[in-house]
């Protein structure tokens, strides 16, 4: 059985029997790859220690096609990420770009994806101020999310088709998926978005990450309900736990709610 090597994120691990590891990664050649880590808990040194959530470097592994479980031989790890573990934010931002990608990606290379996760883990990271790190969790979601292929419709109302006025206040519409303008949200129930909060959306998922981002809270929920509806059916379990982590708002006000 030939092996392959390719760049890899951990995602996820849990025990298996008595020594072993079952690890998830995400690769940029082959999509999602789960393998067995052979002996790995009863041994000890920098190899092992490396074998750590959200780290990344060069897999090598035995494939079998038609199988779900293959064989790790080896992971040389590149970049550690051992500053997540000492911010909540960062840590759980990284735990639910994780789920995300473990819950809608495949077996199948994605590299723009790869390129966006590694970019987001990298950004939890290296973010230099702690004021620029709910924005920078929220960017890394946006990103994730625009990479699978979903992004909201910000420019043009989804129910008339008109463009939307710089200054409009609308209302997001999720199960059509974008902005309706100021005429087609009189029968919305959506959370009303306005002019400084669809620009920060645009930011977020383009990759930057907005200047006095107030809000968060709203924001967040404008992510988890998109993700919900149009990626995954489902609500993304760890972003509760972002919530709880993201800074107290002193701040209320109408711009997205």
């Amino acid at each position: 059985m030939a092996s392959v090597t390719t760049p890899a994120v951990l995602l996820r691990a849990h025990d298996y029997g008595d020594s072993s590891r079952i690890l998830r990664f995400y690769t940029r050649a082959h999509g999602l790859v789960s393998v067995v880590a052979r002996g790995v808990r009863g041994r000890s040194g920098k190899g092992v220690a490396t074998l750590a959530t959200f780290a990344s470097g060069d897999l090598v592994v035995y494939m079998k096609r038609n199988r779900e479980l293959h064989n790790m031989k080896e992971f040389t790890c590149l970049k550690l990420r051992s500053e997540l573990a000492t911010q909540m934010l960062a840590f759980s931002a990284a735990s639910a770009a994780a789920e995300l990608v473990l819950s809608h990606a495949e077996a199948d290379a994605q590299p723009r994806v790869f390129d966006t996760l590694e970019a987001g883990l990298d950004a939890l990271c290296n973010t230099e101020s702690p004021s620029l790190l709910p924005g920078t969790a929220l960017s890394v979601l946006w990103t994730i999310t625009h990479s699978f292929g979903f992004a909201p419709q910000l420019d043009n109302c989804v129910r008339c088709e008109e463009p939307l006025f710089e200054d409009e206040l609308g209302r997001f519409d999720f199960a059509a998926g974008g902005m309706r303008c100021m005429q087609c949200s009189e029968d919305s129930a959506g959370p009303r978005v306005g002019p400084i909060a669809r620009s920060q959306l645009e930011d977020m998922i383009s990759g930057q990450v907005p200047v006095g981002l107030s809000h968060t809270r709203r924001h967040l929920g404008l992510v988890s309900d998109f993700i919900a509806y149009h990626v995954l059916n489902k609500p993304l379990k760890s972003l509760r736990f972002l919530g709880s982590a993201l800074p107290p708002e002193d701040e209320v006000g109408p711009e997205v709610g």
